[in-house]
Protein backbone atom coordinates (compact mmCIF):
# COMPACT_ATOMS: atom_id res chain seq x y z
CA UNK A 1 0.00 0.00 0.00
CA UNK A 2 1.39 3.38 -1.03
CA UNK A 3 0.52 6.07 1.51
CA UNK A 4 0.20 9.67 0.29
CA UNK A 5 -0.50 12.66 2.54
CA UNK A 6 -2.08 15.75 0.98
CA UNK A 7 -0.72 18.76 2.88
CA UNK A 8 -0.51 22.51 3.14
CA UNK A 9 -0.45 24.68 6.27
CA UNK A 10 -2.54 27.17 4.27
CA UNK A 11 -6.28 26.63 4.02
CA UNK A 12 -8.40 27.05 0.90
CA UNK A 13 -5.78 25.63 -1.46
CA UNK A 14 -7.67 22.65 -2.87
CA UNK A 15 -6.17 20.13 -0.45
CA UNK A 16 -9.40 18.30 0.41
CA UNK A 17 -10.68 18.57 -3.17
CA UNK A 18 -7.46 16.87 -4.26
CA UNK A 19 -7.67 14.14 -1.62
CA UNK A 20 -11.26 13.30 -2.59
CA UNK A 21 -10.88 13.40 -6.35
CA UNK A 22 -7.43 11.85 -6.66
CA UNK A 23 -8.75 8.96 -4.56
CA UNK A 24 -11.89 8.64 -6.70
CA UNK A 25 -9.92 8.70 -9.94
CA UNK A 26 -7.51 6.04 -8.68
CA UNK A 27 -10.59 3.93 -7.93
CA UNK A 28 -11.92 4.70 -11.42
CA UNK A 29 -8.65 3.37 -12.84
CA UNK A 30 -9.13 0.09 -11.01
CA UNK A 31 -7.06 0.56 -7.84
CA UNK A 32 -8.08 -0.26 -4.28
CA UNK A 33 -8.14 3.06 -2.42
CA UNK A 34 -8.61 4.13 1.19
CA UNK A 35 -9.07 7.84 1.92
CA UNK A 36 -8.44 8.91 5.52
CA UNK A 37 -10.02 12.16 6.66
CA UNK A 38 -7.46 13.29 9.24
CA UNK A 39 -8.86 16.81 9.58
CA UNK A 40 -11.15 17.63 12.54
CA UNK A 41 -13.11 19.93 10.18
CA UNK A 42 -14.33 16.74 8.45
CA UNK A 43 -14.39 18.30 4.98
CA UNK A 44 -13.45 15.13 3.10
CA UNK A 45 -16.10 13.24 5.06
CA UNK A 46 -18.72 15.87 4.18
CA UNK A 47 -17.53 15.94 0.57
CA UNK A 48 -18.25 12.21 0.23
CA UNK A 49 -21.19 12.07 2.64
CA UNK A 50 -23.84 10.88 0.18
CA UNK A 51 -21.92 7.75 -0.73
CA UNK A 52 -21.29 5.80 2.51
CA UNK A 53 -22.80 4.72 5.81
CA UNK A 54 -21.10 5.59 9.08
CA UNK A 55 -18.78 2.85 10.37
CA UNK A 56 -19.25 1.31 13.80
CA UNK A 57 -16.16 2.89 15.37
CA UNK A 58 -14.71 6.41 15.41
CA UNK A 59 -11.20 7.17 14.16
CA UNK A 60 -10.56 9.31 17.24
CA UNK A 61 -11.37 6.38 19.55
CA UNK A 62 -9.05 4.02 17.69
CA UNK A 63 -6.20 6.54 17.80
CA UNK A 64 -6.50 6.90 21.57
CA UNK A 65 -6.87 3.18 22.22
CA UNK A 66 -4.12 2.16 19.84
CA UNK A 67 -6.47 -0.29 18.12
CA UNK A 68 -6.69 -1.18 14.44
CA UNK A 69 -8.84 0.81 12.00
CA UNK A 70 -10.88 -1.99 10.44
CA UNK A 71 -14.09 -0.97 12.21
CA UNK A 72 -13.54 2.69 11.28
CA UNK A 73 -13.98 2.09 7.55
CA UNK A 74 -16.98 3.10 5.45
CA UNK A 75 -17.59 1.66 1.99
CA UNK A 76 -17.93 4.08 -0.94
CA UNK A 77 -17.72 1.44 -3.66
CA UNK A 78 -16.26 -2.01 -4.09
CA UNK A 79 -12.68 -0.71 -4.23
CA UNK A 80 -13.05 2.76 -2.69
CA UNK A 81 -13.33 3.05 1.10
CA UNK A 82 -13.10 5.88 3.65
CA UNK A 83 -12.07 6.35 7.25
CA UNK A 84 -14.25 9.37 8.07
CA UNK A 85 -13.33 12.07 10.53
CA UNK A 86 -15.43 13.35 13.42
CA UNK A 87 -15.33 16.58 15.39
CA UNK A 88 -13.93 14.84 18.48
CA UNK A 89 -10.67 14.41 16.56
CA UNK A 90 -9.72 17.93 17.69
CA UNK A 91 -9.99 16.78 21.32
CA UNK A 92 -8.03 13.66 20.48
CA UNK A 93 -5.25 15.85 19.13
CA UNK A 94 -4.91 17.44 22.56
CA UNK A 95 -4.55 14.05 24.27
CA UNK A 96 -2.06 12.79 21.69
CA UNK A 97 0.12 15.88 21.97
CA UNK A 98 0.88 15.01 25.60
CA UNK A 99 2.60 11.72 24.69
CA UNK A 100 6.00 11.38 23.04
CA UNK A 101 4.86 8.02 21.68
CA UNK A 102 1.90 9.44 19.78
CA UNK A 103 3.57 10.41 16.49
CA UNK A 104 3.19 6.96 14.95
CA UNK A 105 -0.43 6.24 15.87
CA UNK A 106 -1.69 6.67 12.32
CA UNK A 107 1.16 4.65 10.81
CA UNK A 108 0.57 1.83 13.29
CA UNK A 109 -3.17 1.82 12.66
CA UNK A 110 -2.73 1.65 8.90
CA UNK A 111 -0.17 -1.15 9.07
CA UNK A 112 -2.85 -3.81 9.48
CA UNK A 113 -4.55 -2.57 6.28
CA UNK A 114 -1.48 -2.57 4.05
CA UNK A 115 -2.46 -5.68 2.09
CA UNK A 116 -6.06 -4.51 1.57
CA UNK A 117 -5.36 -1.42 -0.55
CA UNK A 118 -3.09 -0.14 -3.31
CA UNK A 119 -3.25 3.45 -2.03
CA UNK A 120 -4.03 5.25 1.22
CA UNK A 121 -4.70 8.97 0.71
CA UNK A 122 -4.58 11.14 3.87
CA UNK A 123 -6.34 14.50 3.93
CA UNK A 124 -4.44 16.57 6.51
CA UNK A 125 -5.55 19.61 8.53
CA UNK A 126 -4.27 23.05 7.44
CA UNK A 127 -2.14 23.43 10.55
CA UNK A 128 0.99 22.24 12.32
CA UNK A 129 0.45 19.82 15.16
CA UNK A 130 0.42 16.19 16.23
CA UNK A 131 -2.05 15.18 13.49
CA UNK A 132 0.24 16.55 10.79
CA UNK A 133 3.19 14.86 12.54
CA UNK A 134 1.32 11.56 12.30
CA UNK A 135 0.55 12.11 8.63
CA UNK A 136 4.23 12.85 7.98
CA UNK A 137 5.34 9.70 9.76
CA UNK A 138 2.84 7.55 7.86
CA UNK A 139 3.50 8.94 4.38
CA UNK A 140 5.75 7.56 1.67
CA UNK A 141 4.87 10.60 -0.40
CA UNK A 142 3.59 14.09 0.33
CA UNK A 143 1.63 16.13 -2.19
CA UNK A 144 1.56 19.84 -1.39
CA UNK A 145 -1.63 21.27 -2.91
CA UNK A 146 -0.95 24.88 -3.92
CA UNK A 147 -3.54 27.29 -5.28
CA UNK A 148 -2.43 29.87 -7.83
CA UNK A 149 -2.79 32.87 -5.53
CA UNK A 150 -0.54 35.55 -4.07
CA UNK A 151 0.12 33.77 -0.76
CA UNK A 152 0.70 30.33 -2.22
CA UNK A 153 4.48 30.14 -1.72
CA UNK A 154 4.32 31.85 1.67
CA UNK A 155 4.42 29.19 4.35
CA UNK A 156 5.54 26.42 2.00
CA UNK A 157 9.11 26.95 3.17
CA UNK A 158 7.92 26.26 6.73
CA UNK A 159 6.34 22.98 5.67
CA UNK A 160 9.44 22.01 3.69
CA UNK A 161 11.58 22.77 6.76
CA UNK A 162 9.38 20.50 8.89
CA UNK A 163 9.79 17.68 6.37
CA UNK A 164 13.55 18.24 6.22
CA UNK A 165 13.76 18.06 10.02
CA UNK A 166 12.08 14.66 9.90
CA UNK A 167 14.62 13.50 7.34
CA UNK A 168 17.52 14.65 9.49
CA UNK A 169 16.04 12.88 12.51
CA UNK A 170 15.73 9.73 10.42
CA UNK A 171 12.11 9.33 11.48
CA UNK A 172 10.60 9.91 8.03
CA UNK A 173 11.82 10.37 4.48
CA UNK A 174 8.82 10.94 2.23
CA UNK A 175 9.04 11.97 -1.38
CA UNK A 176 7.66 15.51 -1.83
CA UNK A 177 5.66 16.65 -4.85
CA UNK A 178 3.72 19.85 -5.48
CA UNK A 179 0.43 20.26 -7.32
CA UNK A 180 -0.87 23.50 -8.83
CA UNK A 181 -4.60 23.92 -8.14
CA UNK A 182 -7.29 26.51 -8.92
CA UNK A 183 -5.45 27.58 -12.06
CA UNK A 184 -7.23 30.12 -14.26
CA UNK A 185 -5.52 30.31 -17.64
CA UNK A 186 -7.42 33.52 -18.43
CA UNK A 187 -5.70 35.19 -15.49
CA UNK A 188 -2.19 36.48 -16.11
CA UNK A 189 -1.42 36.39 -12.40
CA UNK A 190 -2.21 32.66 -12.27
CA UNK A 191 0.30 32.13 -15.07
CA UNK A 192 2.96 34.04 -13.13
CA UNK A 193 2.33 32.05 -9.95
CA UNK A 194 2.54 28.77 -11.88
CA UNK A 195 5.87 29.93 -13.31
CA UNK A 196 7.12 30.64 -9.78
CA UNK A 197 6.04 27.16 -8.68
CA UNK A 198 8.00 25.60 -11.53
CA UNK A 199 11.07 27.64 -10.62
CA UNK A 200 10.77 26.64 -6.96
CA UNK A 201 9.97 22.93 -7.30
CA UNK A 202 11.41 22.06 -10.72
CA UNK A 203 10.67 18.42 -11.50
CA UNK A 204 8.95 18.15 -8.13
CA UNK A 205 5.88 19.87 -9.60
CA UNK A 206 3.34 17.57 -11.23
CA UNK A 207 2.84 18.09 -14.96
CA UNK A 208 -0.90 18.03 -14.31
CA UNK A 209 -2.47 21.37 -13.40
CA UNK A 210 -5.89 21.49 -11.74
CA UNK A 211 -7.95 24.22 -13.40
CA UNK A 212 -10.71 26.25 -11.77
CA UNK A 213 -13.89 24.29 -12.37
CA UNK A 214 -17.30 24.97 -10.84
CA UNK A 215 -18.24 21.30 -11.22
CA UNK A 216 -15.70 20.41 -8.51
CA UNK A 217 -17.55 22.64 -6.04
CA UNK A 218 -20.93 21.38 -7.17
CA UNK A 219 -19.84 17.77 -6.69
CA UNK A 220 -18.65 18.46 -3.12
CA UNK A 221 -21.91 20.22 -2.28
CA UNK A 222 -23.78 17.03 -3.22
CA UNK A 223 -21.37 14.86 -1.20
CA UNK A 224 -19.89 13.29 -4.33
CA UNK A 225 -16.52 13.01 -6.02
CA UNK A 226 -16.18 14.50 -9.50
CA UNK A 227 -15.91 10.95 -10.88
CA UNK A 228 -19.41 10.23 -9.59
CA UNK A 229 -20.84 13.65 -10.42
CA UNK A 230 -19.64 14.53 -13.92
CA UNK A 231 -17.14 12.66 -16.07
CA UNK A 232 -17.50 15.35 -18.74
CA UNK A 233 -16.17 18.06 -16.43
CA UNK A 234 -12.73 19.61 -16.80
CA UNK A 235 -12.15 18.78 -13.12
CA UNK A 236 -12.57 15.06 -13.79
CA UNK A 237 -10.13 15.17 -16.72
CA UNK A 238 -7.58 17.03 -14.59
CA UNK A 239 -7.77 14.64 -11.65
CA UNK A 240 -7.76 11.62 -13.95
CA UNK A 241 -4.51 12.98 -15.43
CA UNK A 242 -3.09 13.41 -11.93
CA UNK A 243 -4.11 9.85 -11.02
CA UNK A 244 -2.25 8.57 -14.07
CA UNK A 245 0.89 10.48 -13.05
CA UNK A 246 0.66 9.03 -9.53
CA UNK A 247 0.20 5.52 -10.94
CA UNK A 248 3.18 5.87 -13.24
CA UNK A 249 5.44 7.12 -10.47
CA UNK A 250 4.23 4.36 -8.14
CA UNK A 251 5.22 1.64 -10.58
CA UNK A 252 1.77 1.03 -12.06
CA UNK A 253 1.16 1.19 -15.78
CA UNK A 254 -0.80 4.40 -16.47
CA UNK A 255 -3.97 4.38 -18.55
CA UNK A 256 -6.07 7.23 -19.88
CA UNK A 257 -9.24 5.22 -19.40
CA UNK A 258 -10.30 2.57 -16.95
CA UNK A 259 -8.66 -0.76 -17.70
Amino acid sequence: MRTISIMNHKGGCGKTTTAINLSACLDYLGKRVLIIDFDPQCHATIGLSSAFEKPSKLLSTSLLNGSHFKNCIGRLSERFHIIPSDYSLSETEGFLSRSILSKNKLKEGLASLSSDYDFAIIDCPPSRGILVENALQAAEEIIIAMDCSFFTLHGVAQLMALIENKRREGSANPRVRALATMYDRRNRFSMEVLREMRNFFGNGLFNTVIHCNIKLREAASYGLSIASYSKNARGFKDYLSLANEVLEESGFWPTLERG
